[in-house]
């Protein structure tokens, strides 16, 4: 099973606790390699991420033994920190000097180059956002049959219609969320999909609401085949009702079936804190924080403290998220206009 993440140095802390994460709960898994692409990652970080491959090498091998499971001789877990040098200017050799992530971080463009750095023996791997815990064994995930399609992802249908529009989609295509992609490695070479992300990101000068996720989007139209909501359950779809997604985005009921994302909200096998209402702000609400910390605790940046300073954002978003949960049209009345705000196209 081979996993592929990017991050920065901001993003360490929450890389280790997702692929803690990880390994935590597919113990049972024979090798599990992870490949993170990094952009100014420290050298401490470094070490740190890269030790939960020894670490749990050993934890796993010894969890085995105690439940008298055989122990196959190459179980293994290794995590490999591949820091890109000079990403930026290489992108904006890719890109042109006019080069804008908007509101998200550069490092974000990696998972659209991802190809290119891993080993040649990867023919498909799981690539996973840095803000996003393991709750169940993925070996469904990892196995899961594409159809011919070059990658498998989750609908996202809480995307702004704006966004929708500005990509060109049809009334009944879905949009979907880069936070967890099903890759199969040989096809996106074959297919060039990387080229097709560079070119369009050039066609629309940059002007993207949501960068690399639009770009994807766009680049793998009709050749994504769609996959279980739980596996990129956002953490503040547990507010959120079946009937009220597709209230929202009629185009959802063709993708998924209430059976399926009320499976998702009971018990997801991937939690992304996509919202504001993240747990390492202090003050956080999240449905899911217990799980961040207990996985944080586990990981080599144990005792790491929340972030002081959004208490009062906090209190807000929660606010909203219990709104929600019975007028979810107000919520999605306040996410239009804080689209409007604060993207552009």
């Amino acid at each position: 099973m081979d996993l592929v993440y990017n991050c920065d140095d901001n993003y360490a802390v929450h890389t280790a606790v997702s692929i803690t994460s990880l390994f935590e709960n597919n113990i049972r898994e024979r090798s599990i390699r992870v490949f993170i692409l990094g952009n100014g990652i420290s050298g401490d970080s470094k070490n740190k991420l890269e030790s939960l491959g020894s670490i749990y090498t050993v934890i796993g091998r010894l969890e085995l033994k105690k439940n008298g499971s055989e122990i196959p001789g190459d179980y293994l877990r290794s995590v490999k920190v591949t820091e890109l040098e000079g990403f930026e200017e290489r992108l904006k050799g890719y890109f042109g000097e006019g080069m804008d992530a908007g509101k998200f971080t550069v490092t974000a463009l990696a998972r659209i180059f991802a190809p290119g750095h891993l080993p040649l023996d990867v023919e498909r791997y799981i690539y996973l956002d840095c803000d996003t815990v393991v709750l169940k064994p993925l070996n469904a995930l990892y196995n899961a049959e594409l159809s011919g399609n070059a990658a498998g992802m989750v609908p996202e249908p809480t995307i702004y219609k704006e966004v929708r529009g500005y990509l060109g989609l049809g009334e009944g295509e879905p949009y979907f969320n880069t936070g967890m992609m099903l890759v199969d490695k040989k096809l996106w070479e074959a297919e060039d999909i990387t080229g097709k992300c560079v070119s369009f990101y050039k066609e629309k000068n940059g002007r993207l609401p949501f960068s690399d996720q639009d770009i994807i989007n766009h680049s793998l139209r009709g050749r994504v085949k769609v996959l279980w909501q739980g596996y990129d359950f956002f953490s503040n779809y547990h507010y959120r009702s079946y009937k009220s997604l597709i209230s929202y985005a009629p185009w959802y009921s063709g993708c998924m079936s209430k059976g399926d994302y009320e499976a998702a909200r009971r018990l997801p096998a991937i939690v992304h804190f996509a919202g504001d209402e993240r747990p390492w702000y202090n003050g956080n609400h999240n449905p899911y924080r217990g799980e961040y910390e207990k996985y944080l605790e586990l990981s080599p940046f144990k005792g790491t403290e929340k972030i002081t300073g959004h208490e009062k954002e906090m209190r807000l978003y929660h606010i909203m998220n219990l709104v929600t949960s019975v007028c979810p049209f107000i919520r999605d009345r306040i996410s239009e206009g804080y689209y409007r705000k604060n993207y552009r196209t």
